[in-house]
């Protein structure tokens, strides 16, 4: 087996739906079924059920392998994390992209500290919508990029190593005399009938509000898509919510509109991307120099 192998394991674990995973791993079903069927004859144990055709289920095995996958996909990356430093560092230019967080996460100034302590090299910071800045980074445009988890099913696996910068957790935003401001906590079940203001495809954030109803039934009723947090919060009304990464919206709240978890908490990470076999030195002293300023800052 290979680590593309653990790496479409893991992908159809995580989704429970073959042809899915196949689309998120840039493979037809059949060769993904096929890898499947050929990890079960190497194992010699059964890892899917596939009686259901719309749901496969996880066999025991298949839970045992999966946590092993994991361990092992960790250590690989962790082992080409710990390789970068040996590769030459031959920027000139470094260009990375990030999703518009980096005035709420503090990522530029940060960037403009490490850029500050490395003369010899010419830092670019460009903020765009997630889609735009994986096309860029697939293009080669970037040598590495800033998005969330949840934007990085475009970025094949086993070709982009991803570093978590820090965690974030997914809020609802409504105002506060809206009939839900009372409860501590917010089901989906609550929100079926609800209209919901988001930020569009691509985001970060549209794609986890489908998932989350999809995993209720519901389909969200979206009525408006705006790439401002501002303008989607003049939106609200006492039949609206928005959904929003509560570090990015903190700088936009007032005494008009209340934040209230999920009942089953929705956490992201932040990660930091780039072309596994490009890293070096360079890189992977900005992925720490990030990852201690969150830290501290947190």
């Amino acid at each position: 087996m290979t680590i593309n192998d653990l790496q479409a394991f893991i992908m159809v674990y995580e989704l429970r739906h073959i042809s899915n995973a196949a689309v998120e791993l840039h493979l037809s079903q059949s060769e993904l079924s096929k890898r499947m069927r050929a990890l079960e004859t190497e194992l010699n144990v059964k890892l899917l059920d596939t009686y259901n055709k719309r749901r496969l289920k996880i066999t025991p095995a298949g839970e045992t392998f999966y946590h092993h996958a994991q361990t092992i996909i960790t250590d690989y990356e962790a082992m080409l994390h710990d390789l970068a430093p040996n590769r030459p560092t031959t920027f000139k230019k470094l260009t990375v992209g990030s999703i518009p967080v980096s005035g709420q996460y503090n990522i530029a100034k940060k960037i403009a500290e490490f850029d500050a302590a490395h003369p010899e090299v010419a830092f670019k910071l460009i903020e765009a919508e997630g889609d735009q800045v994986i096309d860029q980074l697939l293009a080669g445009q970037l040598q590495a990029a800033i998005i969330r988890d949840t934007q990085t099913h475009q970025l094949q696996p086993t070709e982009f190593l991803k570093q978590p910068l820090l965690s974030d957790e997914l809020m609802i935003i409504l105002p506060v005399d809206h009939p839900l401001a009372n409860q501590l906590t917010i089901r989906i079940q609550d929100l079926a009938q609800q209209k919901i203001a988001t930020l569009p495809p691509g985001s970060g954030v549209y794609e986890p509000i489908n998932g989350l109803f999809a995993r209720q039934g519901l389909t969200p009723q979206f009525f408006f898509e705006s790439t401002h947090i501002e303008t989607l919060l003049g939106m609200l009304g006492q039949t609206n919510v928005t959904f929003l990464f509560k570090q990015s919206v903190l700088p936009f709240m007032n005494d008009q509109f209340v934040m209230r978890s999920l009942a089953i908490p929705f956490i992201s990470q932040l990660n930091f991307v780039y072309p596994q076999r490009s890293g070096n030195q360079l890189l992977t002293d900005l992925i720490d120099f990030l990852t201690v300023r969150a830290q501290v800052n947190n």
